[in-house]
């Protein structure tokens, strides 16, 4: 059983003043060092065969770190890249699918360690593609509550090592990548992005998602909107959305949201500006939607990289 614990009072609005301050994406085409490391790749090999016997599933015959990366190396960098020096964060949530090669980690309370201000951090996992927009609602009922956070943190990360089938269907990433979303109080000059609606509707399917999205939606100028590869073959159905990208297959996770720091990363537009992001999860049919209003003031403090940085 997971379980989630939220203040008192958050089901109210958040701050006015509180919004998404700071995106940043990294792509980790290298593996880990750890994956290189002998010692470490034996305990994780009596670590996964022991915990793959009792459901009759096995090891590949290659060795279970090769290629991995290790979320909390991964989210080091990104906290580096998205929290502002002389900056504190109140609250951390990371978000990922696939397990990495440090299992024996509690990566949620080492990057609590590591994060400037020694945040509340906790970790969302098993929710497919599903997994970062809950985040984003544990963190939107955190904002709204009376604790007075100031400032919290969304990491989304994946990584493509998975040495065994895991009996169901898993979509497996092609590279490792990470995106992280600063929220917080805005600082004077930075563009106005608030966080508007975010839900999961479980048991839907793609045919539902023009219907999901109409009521987020202004003038059909006034919308873009990013779909998760999952939901590609829905794109021409949303001919009067304004515009519509999609996200490159091969990022179950982190598609949409690498998407959005792109967006962030651009000019700031003309006209005030609704950012939509859909994805949908085949295999537990769930459909998930976030919004994100767009000001046309000064350009937001994003960061966007596509390596490692050195």
């Amino acid at each position: 059983m997971t379980r989630a614990f939220v203040p008192h009072r958050a089901g109210g609005e958040v701050p006015a003043a509180w919004g998404l301050r700071r995106a940043a994406r990294l792509a980790f085409p290298a593996p880990a060092a750890l994956a290189g490391d002998a010692a470490h790749t034996e305990r994780l090999r009596v670590y996964l065969t022991d915990l793959l016997r009792p459901y009759g599933l096995g090891l590949d015959t290659d060795s279970p770190a090769r290629g991995g990366q290790s979320y909390g190396e991964m989210a080091q960098a990104l906290i580096g890249l998205a929290v502002p020096a002389g900056e504190s964060v109140d609250l951390l949530v990371l978000a990922y699918g696939i397990p990495d090669i440090t299992p024996g980690r509690a990566t949620a309370t080492y990057l609590s360690h590591v994060c400037p201000g020694g945040p509340l951090a906790f970790a969302v996992s098993d929710q497919g593609s599903a997994g970062a927009f809950t985040a984003l609602r544990l963190i939107r009922a955190y904002a709204a509550g009376d604790g007075g956070m100031r400032r919290a943190l969304l990491l989304v990360v994946e990584q493509g090592s998975l040495p065994y089938d895991p009996g169901v269907p898993a979509a497996v990433p092609a590279v490792a990548r990470g995106v992280a979303l600063l929220f917080g109080e805005r600082e004077p000059g930075e563009r106005r992005v608030d966080l508007g609606p975010v839900a999961t509707y479980a048991r839907s399917d793609p045919a539902a998602l023009a219907a999901r999205l109409a009521p987020l939606g202004g003038g059909p100028e006034q919308v873009t909107v990013v779909l998760g590869a999952g939901l590609a073959a829905a794109a021409p159905r949303l001919a009067g959305a304004g515009r519509v990208r999609t996200a490159g297959a091969g990022r179950p996770g982190t598609g949409v949201w690498w998407e959005l720091a792109g967006e962030l990363a651009g000019p700031p537009p003309a006209a005030p500006r609704r950012l939509v992001l859909a994805d949908h999860d085949e295999g537990l049919r769930r459909l998930s939607l976030a919004a994100f209003d767009v000001g046309a003031t000064a350009r937001t403090g994003a960061a966007a990289a596509g390596g490692r940085p050195r």
